[in-house]
């Protein structure tokens, strides 16, 4: 689940809130989520 949500992220087709509610739901930890976050999405 981590590969798509990063992938998702990269192209700009996951706002910051998916991922929220991705770690509220078990998918990702919050450790994850930050990494994610910390590469920059499609323009």
């Amino acid at each position: 689940m981590f590969e798509t949500l990063e992938r998702l992220w990269k192209e700009g087709r996951l706002p910051e809130i998916g991922l929220s509610r991705a770690v509220a739901k078990g998918w990702i930890t919050e450790e994850q989520k930050v990494i994610i976050m910390e590469q920059v999405p499609a323009q």
